[in-house]
């Protein structure tokens, strides 16, 4: 079974006119993000979506609601409906769990049926030192779930294979082999499929990246015969940081020609409109795709089916905190002590952005060495009995 290039993208649900069938096998985690990751290739942000909204050119209208936890950090649901003329109704829900670390651990997809959400796909993941080891596809059948399909994920300095695995009812049987390899700003992607006991040539991707470790083009090649042949290129072309055009080309035999033109609107580093058109006789005309929606100045970057999108975003830097915060910490980031100041001093906790209780001191600093890199909660009392709050990085 053919997996596909997926980039830049955490889990692609692409709905639109997509079948449930081809929206549970996208229920898998999107090795090139997770490779680019290990690579050092940027993800991080602050800023993510709170509401999207995308439609196509036959009249479907999507939007999805996205919630965080109590700390407004880690995303737990996905919410979207659809309309297809006939008024809103809820589609499809996308649940998350995650572990001490903030790592994702579970995905579930529902979708609505007869009035009540019924599972349909699921992921689970686990980690070796924050890089994900194996990643685990079912799918709900008859009441269970029944394993699908199943990643192994191998690091070896500038060299990652994923293997990609299929349950064949009582047993694993290797399917897909996928072998990354990072030399200087380009990293190559070979995919390969078993077919008499041995691997064969299916496909290469190479991700060129610029100084600030954005990708910049993506070129797609097929294997035939006994040598690689153009296929696909993209290319993304960037301004104060962002991408504001993203242009796909076939290749004809000969030289490339224009298939797809993505143009975008940005605020602040994060793309708030964007639309597809496609080159038909000649003139651009309004096109179905996934419209790849970047945010955190290139950070990350969802996908969307359709022609058009809209997206709302929220600052986590900015929400969910007490503005009037009776003290201050420093140094930040913190990597052995965090001192705090404050007039009237009680005691101090530390939270995970999960909301577990990590340390408690009765004093005004506190050794935060053990902990994880990451961002983390402090609740700060005082002798009077109140209580304030911020957050602070830990490195």
């Amino acid at each position: 079974m053919k997996k596909g290039l997926f980039v830049l993208a955490v889990l692609v649900m692409a709905l639109g006119n997509v079948s449930f069938a081809q929206r549970k096998a996208e229920l898998k985690s999107n090795a090139n993000a997770n490779v680019l990751k290990h690579y050092g290739v940027r993800d991080e942000t602050t800023v993510v979506p709170a509401t999207a909204s995308w439609q196509t050119t036959d009249g479907e209208q999507y939007h999805t609601t996205y919630t965080y936890d109590e700390y407004d950090y880690y995303l737990i649901e996905e919410l979207t409906e659809m309309n297809y003329g006939d008024g809103w109704q809820e589609f499809s829900l996308l649940t998350y769990d995650y572990d001490f670390s903030g790592n994702v651990i579970e995905i579930v997809a529902q979708i609505m049926e007869d009035g009540g959400w019924e599972n349909e796909a699921r992921a689970s993941y686990t980690y070796d030192d924050d890089l994900v080891a194996e990643v685990i596809i079912q799918e709900w059948e008859n009441g269970n779930w029944v394993n699908e399909t199943k990643e192994v994920y191998n690091y070896s300095g500038d060299v990652t294979t994923v293997l990609y695995w299929d349950w064949n009812g009582s047993n694993w049987s290797s399917d897909e082999l996928w072998t990354y390899t990072k030399d200087g700003n380009t990293i190559e992607l070979i995919i390969q499929y078993m077919q008499g006991g041995a691997w064969q040539n299916d496909e290469k991707q190479l991700l060129t990246l610029d100084f600030d470790e954005h990708v910049t083009e993506i070129l797609d090649q097929d294997w035939v015969g006994t040598s690689w042949v153009n296929d696909e290129r993209t290319t993304y072309i960037y301004e104060d940081g962002v991408f504001t055009n993203k242009n796909v080309e076939d290749w004809n035999g000969s030289a490339w020609e224009d298939d797809l033109a993505f143009e975008y609107e940005y605020v602040d580093g994060n793309a708030k409109h964007g639309e597809c058109f496609e080159k038909e006789a000649g003139q651009w005309m309004p096109a179905d795709d996934d419209i790849e929606m970047a945010f955190g100045y290139g950070a990350k970057s969802n996908e969307y089916y359709g022609y058009r999108v809209d997206i709302q975003y929220v600052d986590l830097t900015q929400v969910g905190e007490n503005t009037t915060a009776s003290f201050v910490v420093y140094p930040v980031p913190a990597q052995d002590v965090l001192f705090i100041e404050t007039d009237s001093f009680q005691k101090a906790e530390i939270y995970s952005l999960s909301g577990q209780k990590v340390m408690e001191s009765l004093r005004d600093r506190m050794n935060v060495s053990a902990l994880s890199s990451g961002m983390y909660l402090i609740k700060v009392y005082d002798r009077e009995g109140g209580c304030s709050s911020q957050r602070f990085v830990v490195k």
